[in-house]
């Protein structure tokens, strides 16, 4: 596989990253900007690319790997130790180079994918998610005070931060669907001016789904989350979503939940209630 690098990436597309990590379509670390923040490869689009930028003022390397995590009923990630009989992960199916960069302040690297497919393959959903780990010395640091007594020693403790983001090969033809249950639909008070609906999302079907939510009080849109996902072989998500500012909502209106597909025009989900 050719390695594509660039030294440097233009003024121009800094800028779209950046903008585009405020829409957020792309994810920005404390000294790292990824875009985009999912790769979804198939039997027809077999290869991705993965662009990075170090937007701290020093060099500093990353190591690139492919792991393999969980998905919790909130939303969040943790690392498989023991795989479950339903997970498929893509580690094994997805070539990429390279597995160690050096960038320079400012400077940005392409991150090539390539999806490999078996001819015996079972059709389905397959993720893994691509990590950049910033490398750092475990050099130890003696303070000038420290320095002049040898019998003193004062480490220097450095934490390693890492990015990652999911990376999803599907095989065969795949479907899904998405229901919104009514009956867990509630308005949650987390601070005095600050309410979050809260309801529970669910998927059937062979492959994840990932779009934005959209709550609505009447023609008004009071409360949106973008970029929520349910990633198989989770069937359900629980969901909490913020309140617009300038609204409040109260018992006995009537709001809409609506959760559409990234890039679709029609509601995947919805549901309309009373507020108890």
């Amino acid at each position: 596989m050719r390695i594509f690098v660039r030294k440097f990436f233009p003024a121009s597309l800094i800028l779209y990253c950046l903008v585009s990590a405020a829409s957020g379509v792309a994810l920005a670390a404390p000294d790292l900007m990824v875009y985009p923040t999912r790769v979804v490869m198939n039997d027809r689009q077999r290869t991705a690319q993965v662009d990075i930028i170090n937007t701290s003022q020093v060099k500093a390397s990353y190591k690139i790997s492919l792991v393999r995590k969980r998905m919790t009923d909130t939303g969040g990630f943790e690392d498989v130790a023991s795989p479950q009989p339903a997970e498929k992960f893509a580690d094994d199916l997805v070539k990429y180079s390279p597995r160690q960069v050096t960038l320079l302040p400012g400077a940005g690297q392409t991150i090539r994918m390539m999806l490999k497919v078996p001819a015996a393959l079972e059709e389905g959903e397959y993720r893994s998610h691509l990590v950049f780990t910033k490398m750092v010395s475990g050099i130890s640091d003696l303070s000038e005070q420290d320095a002049s007594d040898p019998n003193t020693v004062s480490m220097k403790v450095v934490t390693n931060i890492g990015v990652s983001i999911p990376v999803i090969a599907r095989h065969g033809k795949l479907e899904a669907q998405a229901a919104i249950d009514p009956s867990s639909v509630k308005v949650v008070a987390v601070e005095p001016k600050q309410q979050l609906v809260d309801f529970t999302l669910s998927r059937t079907g062979t492959r994840s789904v990932y779009g934005d939510v959209a709550v609505y009080r009447g023609d008004e849109k009071v409360a949106v989350g973008n970029g929520l996902a349910i990633y198989t072989p989770n069937l359900t998500r629980k969901v909490g979503v913020p309140v617009l500012d300038t609204f409040m909502l109260k018992p006995g209106e009537h709001i809409r939940v609506v959760f559409t597909e990234r890039d679709e025009k029609k509601p995947m989900a919805e549901t309309t209630i009373t507020l108890p």
